[in-house]
C-alpha cells in the first residue's frame, strides 16, 4: 500500500492488488465487506503503535487483555490477549478455548489481530496467540507457554490462518492433528505437496513435504477443517480445476528457480481437495471425475469450486452469495468444508472469519481418547 494512502482509499488499492483482473473494486468499495473489514481495523488505524495505551485500551473494553511478548526481537515477537474474567479472577476457575491465528506474508502481528478472530475471541470468551514467526519450533515453544502459564480448555486448541498462514496452518494441522479440534484455512488450499524455503525477518521457515504417510495419520485422528477462497483471488484458487501460472512470491527474479513457488496447477489443487476429503473420511475422486463435474454439473457451488461436494448451498452473507460445498463421510460426518466467497479478492473479511468459527467451534477432541466430538 501507498504511504500516502489509509483507510478506504489505501484499502481498495490494496484489494485491487490482490484481486484478480475480473475482481470488482469499485462494486466492493460499496459493499459491507470492505465497511467491515474497516471497522476490524479502526484500532490499528487509529493507533500505529500496537502496545500503546489507547490499544490496549481498545481490547480491554471489548473484553480481552492484550500483551506483546518477547518484543524486542522481531522474529521471537508474539502477541497475547486473555478474556478480561479471568484476568480480573471473576471466573471461577474457568477454562478456555486457545486459538492460533496464523499471519500472512508480510502482515505484521498488529495487522492479523484486525482479520476479525480476535473480535470474535473478545465475544465468545477465547484465548488468542498470534506469533510473527509461524515455525514449528516458535509453535513448540508457545504450546508450551500456554501449559504453563494459561487457563486452557485442551480439548478445543484451534488453528486458523490467512494467505501464507493459511498454508502454516494446513501444514501444523497435518502434522500436528491430535492437537487441534479443527482449523481454518483462508485465502489458501494446500495440503499436499513440498512448502517451500520462507524467509521473514531474517528466519527461515524450512522446506518440508506432506506425505501421504502424513495424510493418512491425520485420516485416522481426524481434523475438521474449513477452507475458505476467494472468487477473484490474485492466485487463481477457484475452481480448483483451472490451471494457473506458477505463483513466486516478490523479491525474485520471475525466471530464476525457487524453492518457495506455489503449484497451481488443477491437477495440484484437485489433490488438495482430495486431501483435506480423505483426512475427513471422506473418498478420494478421481481427477477426471472431478473436471467432467465441474463441466457439466447443474449446481452453481460445483461450477465455482469446481470440485463436486456431497452436500452443496448458498450463503448470504454481506451482500455477496458464498458457496459452500460440504464434504459428508459415510458415517453422516461433515468434517471439510469448502467455500467460495462470492465476488472476493485475497483479504479476510468479516463474512470469511466469521463462516471459518461457526463451523471449526462446532469441534471439539475427546483428551482421553483422541475422538473428534461435534456438537449436537
Amino acid at each position: 500500500m501507498e504511504e500516502k494512502r489509509g483507510g478506504k482509499e489505501g484499502l481498495l488499492h490494496l484489494l485491487t492488488m490482490m484481486g484478480a483482473p475480473e475482481f470488482d473494486a469499485e462494486g466492493y468499495g460499496r459493499s459491507e465487506s470492505l465497511t467491515g473489514i474497516l471497522e476490524n481495523q479502526e484500532c490499528m488505524l487509529a493507533n500505529p503503535d500496537e502496545g500503546s495505551q489507547e490499544t490496549l485500551k481498545y481490547w480491554e473494553e471489548r473484553g480481552l487483555k492484550k500483551e506483546l511478548h518477547q518484543a524486542d526481537v522481531l522474529a521471537e515477537k508474539w502477541a497475547s490477549y486473555l478474556p478480561m474474567n479471568y484476568v480480573n479472577g471473576t471466573d471461577g476457575g474457568k477454562k478456555y478455548p486457545l486459538l492460533f491465528v496464523m499471519h500472512g506474508s508480510g502482515n505484521p502481528i498488529y495487522l492479523a489481530e484486525s482479520y476479525g478472530y480476535t473480535h470474535i475471541a473478545a465475544g465468545e470468551e477465547i484465548i488468542v496467540v498470534i506469533p510473527e514467526t509461524e515455525t514449528p519450533e516458535k509453535l513448540e515453544e508457545l504450546f508450551s507457554y500456554a501449559k504453563e502459564h494459561y487457563p486452557v480448555d485442551w480439548s478445543r486448541v484451534y488453528m486458523v490462518g490467512y494467505s501464507l498462514g493459511g498454508f502454516m496452518t494446513a501444514r501444523h494441522g497435518i502434522r500436528w492433528p491430535e492437537r487441534f479440534a479443527a482449523v481454518g484455512i483462508g485465502g489458501m488450499l494446500f495440503a499436499n505437496g513440498p512448502t517451500g524455503v520462507h524467509k521473514q525477518n531474517d528466519v527461515v521457515w524450512p522446506q518440508e513435504t506432506i506425505t501421504p504417510e502424513m495424510v493418512e495419520h491425520a485420516a485416522k485422528v481426524k481434523l475438521p477443517v474449513c477452507v475458505c477462497m476467494g472468487e477473484n483471488e490474485i492466485l487463481g484458487l477457484l475452481p480448483v480445476g483451472k490451471d494457473e501460472p506458477v505463483f513466486a512470491p516478490p523479491g525474485g527474479d520471475a525466471s530464476e528457480e525457487r524453492a518457495d513457488r506455489i503449484d497451481l496447477s488443477g491437477t495440484n489443487k484437485i489433490a488438495s481437495v482430495n486431501n483435506w476429503r480423505q483426512i475427513a473420511g471422506c473418498p478420494r475422486i478421481p481427477e477426471e471425475q472431478v473436471r467432467e463435474a465441474a463441466r457439466y454439473s447443474p449446481d452453481i457451488v460445483t461450477e465455482k469450486l469446481g470440485f463436486p461436494m456431497e452436500r452443496t448451498s448458498v450463503v448470504l452473507r454481506e451482500g455477496r452469495s458464498h458457496f459452500v460445498g460440504d464434504c459428508v463421510n459415510p458415517q453422516g460426518q461433515n468434517l471439510a468444508r469448502f467455500v467460495c466467497m462470492g465476488k472476493s479478492a485475497h483479504w479476510p473479511s468479516r463474512a470469511l472469519t466469521g463462516m471459518t468459527w461457526e463451523f471449526i467451534r462446532r469441534f471439539s477432541r475427546n483428551q482421553a481418547t483422541g475422538e473428534i466430538v461435534e456438537e449436537a
